[in-house]
């Protein structure tokens, strides 16, 4: 979620089928808004993919559940986060939060326009231009998800360098 800044419904129900690591785009079919939403594929989300599949193994979904036939729950994820968030002796903090910062991030620290965070996060646009904007805004979708995946690595490389942060490898 953190890394493709996209729902934690669209993301626990990815399924192989629907990712291209050739050309490193990840179809999501069915999305809030009823839409297909075309997203880029940054090169920290194809490593965490690659490890993603040495444990999926067969399995059509990306995060396939250890105990039933399909992905895993949201609540998995809820009770995840909860458990990290106990080790790490944080706050309050959701899965929703996850998106939350990844967006505030790609605007603040990364510069990237509020209309490609918001084509990223494929958010319904309320404004009668974007009945006439039919452009996919792929190629900067791309540019500022491999901009924010450079400033995650780095923020991921430094805190691992300053052990603030355990990581999980």
């Amino acid at each position: 979620m953190l890394v493709s800044a996209q729902r934690k419904g669209e993301v626990i129900s990815a399924q192989w089928a629907d990712i291209n690591l050739d050309e490193n785009w990840w179809i999501i079919p069915e999305t809030k808004n009823g839409l297909p939403h075309r997203v880029p594929i940054s090169a920290p989300a194809v490593e965490l993919l690659k490890v993603a599949k040495t444990i999926s193994g067969d399995s059509p979904w990306v995060f396939s559940s250890l105990r039933r036939n399909g992905p895993i729950s949201g609540a998995s994820v809820d009770h995840a986060l909860r458990f990290a968030l106990n080790s790490l002796e944080m706050e309050h903090f959701t899965p929703h939060d996850l998106r939350r910062t990844a967006a505030t991030f790609m605007t603040g620290s990364c510069g990237i326009p509020r209309l490609i965070v918001s084509k990223i996060l494929n958010h319904a646009e309320p404004h009668i231009t974007a009945v006439y904007d039919r452009a996919s805004y792929d190629k900067e979708k791309q540019m500022a998800l491999e901009s924010w995946g450079r400033k995650l690595q780095g923020i991921i490389e430094d805190s691992e360098t300053t052990n603030v942060i355990p990581m999980v490898r």
